[in-house]
């Protein structure tokens, strides 16, 4: 059957144009000179990669901690990111333009989202094999979810909170490790029951411990909580040495 004479490219926008304000619904914009954090979170990687009885399965670790250093660079409207275990989280501001050709929209949250989680998926397909991940014969993904926060007091809030989350997950893969009884919930019980074993704590990498930090260039590893305002001088300046992670 032969193609009507009357399609073209005006034809096919004038068909379109009912359609564009429904498909421009949910096309939102960042604020400008507003605070945001996009988590990536790795679908079903918690469960499928770890080793039994070790707190850290290191070909994992690896390739999480390089495909963070390597999205991090990527990306020159990063202010902040921090990770740990199968997430990433990047601190962005609605007034930053991206300087890179490989940056995205800054202002275009679905373009952010969907482009951003999807490098990281590929990324992170492609490391694995140099850490000797297997992949389980699977293409593995991440989510991804915005976070608008009102001011800097919220930021820092909002990584310690997530910091939270990461020292009580070490704990308890130490916990497992060690055969350390159950009812021990608190860093106070399990961290003394580690001493009777012999094993200190404060000795384990501070990345194990900590998550990783990428700012500007700058990769670390401490406590945010207890340093609020080391966590605030990567956060909100752009001054720093560069250091290693300990």
């Amino acid at each position: 059957m032969a193609t009507k004479e009357k399609y073209s490219y005006g034809y096919a926008k004038s068909l379109n144009n009912y359609f564009k304000p429904h498909e421009q619904k949910f096309d939102k914009k960042l604020k400008p000179n507003t605070y945001y954090v996009i988590r990536f979170d790795g679908k079903g990687m918690t469960k499928a990669f770890k080793q039994v009885g070790k707190a850290i399965y290191e070909p994992f670790f690896n390739t999480m901690k390089q495909i963070f250093v390597e999205f991090c660079e990527t990306y020159s409207n990063i202010i902040f990111g921090y990770s740990y275990s199968d997430e990433v989280s990047i601190l962005l501001k609605g007034d930053i333009n991206p300087k890179n050709k490989g940056d995205v929209d800054n202002n275009r949250i679905e373009k952010l989202l969907s482009l951003m989680s999807g490098n990281l998926a590929l990324i992170f397909n492609r490391v694995s094999r140099l850490y000797g991940l297997d992949l389980q014969g699977k293409d593995w993904l991440f989510d991804a979810r915005i976070i608008e926060l009102k001011d800097k007091n919220e930021v820092t809030k909002y990584f310690i909170s997530r910091q939270a989350f990461a020292i009580d997950k070490y704990l308890g893969q130490l916990r497992g490790e060690y055969s350390l009884p159950y009812t021990l919930k608190t860093s106070t019980e399990i961290i003394k029951a580690l001493k009777g074993k012999t094993i200190d704590y404060y000795n384990l990498k501070s990345e194990y411990r900590y998550g990783l930090v990428y700012s500007n260039g700058i990769k670390n590893s401490f406590e945010f909580e207890e340093n609020k305002q080391k966590l605030n001088s990567y956060l909100f300046s752009c001054i720093l040495p560069k250091s290693k992670v300990s």
